[in-house]
């Protein structure tokens, strides 16, 4: 990903691999908001994410989304907004 785009990443590893299936935004006037798994779900990876303390962390259950397959990422709709400056 990093190679494709002119933006810099940053990696965050999880313990469960389900868990990495967050969706990440960077708000005007909320700044960065994760939407995550919740702990009850997988609770070694929430804490990873607790860490995070320059993001706004939002918790969600994907519970039923799972029974079909899906998951948070599947909610999304991704959109590629140059900035004017």
């Amino acid at each position: 990903m990093q190679q494709m785009s002119d933006h810099k990443y940053d990696k965050l590893t999880v313990p469960d691999d389900l868990a990495a299936n967050c969706v990440y935004m960077n708000l005007s006037g909320k700044g960065h908001v994760l939407l995550h798994c919740t702990a009850e779900k997988y609770p070694d990876s929430f804490k990873v994410f607790e860490k995070l303390k320059d993001h706004m962390l939002i918790p969600v259950s994907n519970q039923e989304k799972e029974k079909v397959d899906g998951a948070l990422t599947c909610c999304s709709v991704l959109i590629n907004k140059m900035n004017k400056i």
